[in-house]
């Protein structure tokens, strides 16, 4: 499976790839989110989370393969690491909680079809070593995804009178109208879809195609069932801002953080859906405007659920950024989390040039992240790296729920930026946004011209190799596609420049300086470049009659 890779050491560098302007470098911030990532992972290894079958199992595994890179996958670890995802990985696969259980379960089967998604989509092989008190001799970790799937598609919601327009969720066992276990479950099916595509398997396969109608359900039943809240924080949130509560059933009153938070990239989940789409923008919206990183209660959360907020957010602003698609005028976007001004229930972006180093990870005076452009993502790392303790463990101020199986991995897969293995398709081609050469425009071919990773639809100069699309005068045409006569890249234009330009007369051009974009080099390309020729001496004779 073609993945994108972003070494450990760049991650909050690629967080931050759409801020504008003059930036200090922010590698403390960098290498304090790496420590904090490795210092969690480290506490799940002490504590045998890969090995001892806890309820979250599945997202330890998934925090693990994305340990280095994003996505890192098991071939990215080390040789002992490679072992405890195996065992984890054969945990997913025999025990009864999970794959070996005898019917669907919403929480464990999410966990089942993401770990082993990402697990085998990197390199991890079918048959893993047994963990201890498993047995996966002969145990396939594939088997165990197409199992899982065909039981979690035949659990959901249908479309029925009983359930009034809400078909498409899930609840812990079969049908229902739950949103906290249907994110869970929308979750491992995203990701099985990204298996599946990723292994090249056609549409006219069974899973595949039930899959995605199985998403676009789920993301067709959150755009119908959000609720619109006023007064308080929402006072300016207007008539488009709807939140969802843990049932779709229930009023606006119990909207909640996490679940607005589940439903928006549980729309995302839906084919051709952009952040652009009227209902995405609507909780979009609400989440602008209950916007807080310290905590979840808005305005009818569940606490202890505080890092499932922080993470399923994360996911959807995530899949936004990684889609390529700009919000268009009037709408908002991630980076307009966090912008509104403070009220009762509402917090704004902090500054990070008047932080301090948070004290788990050292000590640093205020400005110690100078340079970090603010945004939710920095406040979610400043957050959970202020909790971290000693130990490695992140605390859930609010209380866990279930021992903290969860909260751990929840944590570290925010810094790292998870997104789970999940494919969205934002432009609806087919091709899943994370290896998408193109994912703001329909290109199911994929075609790329030059090879240089950006499909020819989106190249702002298909023919010639330029994969960071650099275009310094914003005109829509790549750098080195722009005529230039410095030809050869020395700063100036000068007698060299104009000797190749003339030697190549009646030829194709290498892409740089074909001036009158004729389709090839002729005598007007030498004249055009002799006055900005910038040294004495220049040869004009080289110009042919």
């Amino acid at each position: 499976m073609k993945q994108r890779s972003i070494t450990k050491a760049l991650v909050a560098a690629f967080l931050f790839a759409g801020a504008t302007g003059a930036q200090a470098d922010y590698q403390a911030f960098k290498d304090d989110v790496n420590a904090a990532i490795d210092d969690g992972i480290q506490y799940l290894r002490a504590n045998n989370r890969f090995t001892n079958g806890n309820e979250g199992t599945g997202l330890a595994l998934l925090a693990l393969l994305e340990k280095e890179t994003i996505p890192a996958g098991y071939n990215g670890l080390s040789a002992s690491d490679q072992l405890l995802a195996q065992n984890a990985a054969c945990i997913l696969i025999d025990s009864g909680s999970f794959g070996d259980r005898a019917g669907f379960y919403s929480y464990y089967d999410g966990q089942v079809m993401m770990g082993l998604s990402v697990y085998l989509a990197t390199g991890g092989p079918d048959t893993p070593t047994a963990s201890a008190g498993y047995n996966c001799t002969g145990r396939s970790a594939r088997a165990t995804i197409d199992k899982v799937v065909d039981r979690t598609l035949l659990a959901q919601s249908p479309e029925a009178p009983a359930y009034q327009g809400r078909g498409g969720y899930w609840d812990y066992t079969g049908y229902g109208q739950d949103s906290s276990t249907t994110q869970l479950t929308l979750a491992g099916l995203s990701a099985a879809k990204g298996f599946y595509a990723g292994m090249g398997e056609s549409l006219d396969k069974p899973r595949l195609p039930g899959i995605t109608t199985a998403l676009n359900k789920t993301s067709l039943a959150y755009s119908l069932n959000g609720k619109q809240n006023t007064g308080a924080q929402f006072d300016t949130c207007g008539a488009g801002c709807f939140g969802h509560g843990y049932q779709s059933n229930y009023g606006a009153a119990n909207n909640s953080s996490q679940q607005t938070a589940s439903g928006t990239w549980g729309q995302l989940a839906g084919e051709g859906k952009t952040v652009n789409d009227p209902a995405i923008q609507g909780y979009l919206r609400w989440l602008q405007n209950a916007y807080s990183y310290t905590t979840n209660i808005r305005p009818d959360s569940w606490p202890p659920a505080y890092f499932y907020y922080l993470w399923s957010s994360s996911k959807a602003y995530n899949i936004i950024e990684h889609s390529g698609v700009a919000p268009a005028l009037g709408n908002i976007g991630p980076t307009s989390i966090g912008t509104l001004p403070v009220v009762a229930g509402r917090e704004e972006n902090r500054v990070p040039a008047n932080d301090t180093r948070p004290a788990p990870r050292g000590v640093g005076a205020a400005g110690y992240y100078n340079g970090t452009p603010k945004g939710w993502y920095y406040d979610y790392a400043y957050r959970l790296m202020s909790l971290q303790n000693a130990a490695g463990l992140f605390p859930n101020p609010n209380g866990s729920w279930n021992s903290g199986y969860a909260d751990q991995p929840y944590a570290i897969l925010v810094l790292q930026r998870s997104l789970g293995g999940a494919c969205a398709d934002s432009d609806g081609d087919g091709v899943c946004d994370n290896v998408d050469n193109c994912p703001s425009k329909a290109n199911p071919n994929q075609d790329d011209k030059d090879k240089d990773g950006v499909g020819d639809v989106c190249d702002n100069c298909p023919t010639v190799p330029n994969p960071d699309q650099k275009d310094s005068n914003g005109n829509g045409v790549g750098d080195v596609c722009e005529a230039t006569c410095d030809v050869d890249n020395d700063g100036d234009v000068d007698q060299n420049d104009l000797s190749l330009i003339s030697r190549n007369r009646g030829k194709l051009p290498p892409g740089i300086y074909d001036t009158n974009k004729s389709g090839k080099v002729d005598p007007a390309d030498v004249k055009f470049c002799i006055p900005l020729c910038t040294r004495p001496n220049c040869a004009t004779s080289l110009t042919a009659p």
